[in-house]
């Protein structure tokens, strides 16, 4: 019987239809993929949503469960498109993999959509990675404050709670810090959107900008402000992609901003200098250990599915007062982590990625299967064992043997009175 497997799909950033793809890959098996499943690159719109003849190109989050279903006939994929999102829907499946679209897409389809999708993935049981490993990533401070008392190295951090924050206390702490440029980002958020990189005295002769900031993402559970590292924009940012815990591969990228041509410049493979990819993987890999335990819908422990690590280089002087790296050297440091719902860079490796991840995904659908039915097995042997234990008839009594009864007997004999005190030396005092 097959393995119902959904995968939550919504991307519109992770082209696989490309070029780039096509010269490293096969992509003969996208030929007959329905087009409700492509994407207008102008609209950014599935092209079920567009007029007649609109061209699209299929994303990562749809060909790879398109390649599975194409190669792995004891799979039954179920494309789960964003407005199919339920509770129904997500338990009609045995397991699903959150490869596109995610909770913090619903953040900006308003409140009411977030709450849908918050309910469906907190409660259907079989979502992997787990809510429970999800939001421990939406919430930048969880896994950050566990990585300081890890002794992972991360820029200069201080976290302002929706709860209390105000933009003077958040100055006057910044200030305390030694911070002279400092960026805001937000936790439950995505696509740089709320990111912006201040200047202290910009701040200080314009409190309105704090301010604005403040009003503008009011919602925000909680901002994370960081001391700017002036190397990150002109060394390589490596992403390093881990499955089970093992490392897969690798790609690295420079911000357009520090580009001679004003471009992203993104390599990968045997590209991307020595000294940059180990550290990124030793820092990686350390990461990995801050992250709650991935388990079965029944509760077993299970390797993690997709996370992705993404590592800066500091190269300069950093201010802040409680930090000493060597501005003379780099010094390489976490800036996020995230999972499966990020972008997979297929079309920009050097190797065909689509049958790594289909198989990986599908090797992971059949070991949580696995587990779940042997659990059940073992639960009904255990349950048959004690039911036959219960129903067994209990053995008559019967006379106790011979030598038994002379035991009993000896036992219940009285006792002689003791002619004679035998004399007992105490041990010294202080010894035992």
């Amino acid at each position: 019987m097959p393995i119902k497997v959904g995968f939550l799909v919504g991307k519109d950033t992770d082209l696989v239809e490309d070029a780039k793809y096509h010269a490293i890959g096969d992509a003969s098996f996208l030929a007959d993929l329905p087009d409700l499943y492509r994407v207008c690159p102008e609209s950014k719109e599935y092209l079920k949503n567009c007029p007649p003849g609109t061209k699209g190109f299929a994303h990562a989050d749809v060909a790879i469960p398109w390649y599975i279903k194409k190669h792995y006939p004891d799979i039954e994929v179920d494309f789960i498109l964003p407005e199919d999102i339920s509770l129904k829907r997500l338990k009609s499946n045995q397991v699903n993999y959150v490869i596109g679209y995610d909770v913090i897409n619903s953040v900006f389809e308003g409140p009411e959509r977030l709450d849908k999708v918050t309910k469906a993935f907190k409660n259907c049981g079989n979502i992997m990675p787990s809510w429970e490993v999800q939001d421990f990533i939406y919430m930048k401070s969880s896994y950050m404050k566990k990585l300081l008392t890890m002794g992972v190295p991360m820029a200069p951090t201080v976290f302002a709670y929706k709860t209390n924050r105000t933009p003077e206390a958040l100055l006057k702490e910044i200030k305390a810090r030694g911070w002279r440029t400092f960026v805001m980002k937000q936790s439950y958020m995505a696509f740089s959107l709320g990111f912006m990189k201040l200047q202290v005295e910009d701040c200080e002769a314009k409190p309105e900008i704090l301010a604005d900031y403040f009003e503008e993402h009011a919602d925000c559970p909680e901002y994370v402000v960081q001391e700017a590292i002036e190397g990150f924009t002109r060394n390589w940012e490596t992403r390093c992609f881990w499955f089970n815990g093992e490392f897969l591969y690798a790609i690295a990228n420079k911000a357009a901003v520090s580009t001679e041509d004003g471009k992203e410049v993104i390599i990968t493979g045997d590209d991307i200098p020595t000294e940059f990819l180990e550290n990124a993987k030793r820092i990686g890999r350390e990461a990995l250990k801050c992250l709650p335990q991935l388990r079965t819908p029944d509760g077993q422990p299970i390797g993690m599915t997709l996370i992705r690590t993404d590592i800066g280089c500091a190269d300069s002087q950093v201010y802040d007062v409680n930090t000493n790296w060597d501005p003379n050297q780099k010094t390489f440091f976490l800036n996020e982590i995230e999972y499966g719902g990020t972008t997979y860079f297929i079309r920009h490796l050097k190797f065909d990625a689509m049958p790594l991840w289909a198989k990986l995904y599908v090797d992971k659908s059949r070991e949580i299967v696995s587990l779940m039915e042997n659990g059940k097995g073992a639960k009904r042997r255990g349950a048959a064992k004690g039911a036959a234990k219960k129903s067994a008839p209990k053995k008559s009594a019967s006379k106790k043997p011979a030598a038994a009864r002379k035991i009993v007997a000896k036992k219940s004999a009285p006792k002689k009175s003791a002619t004679k005190k035998t004399a007992v030396k105490k041990k010294p005092a202080g010894k035992k």
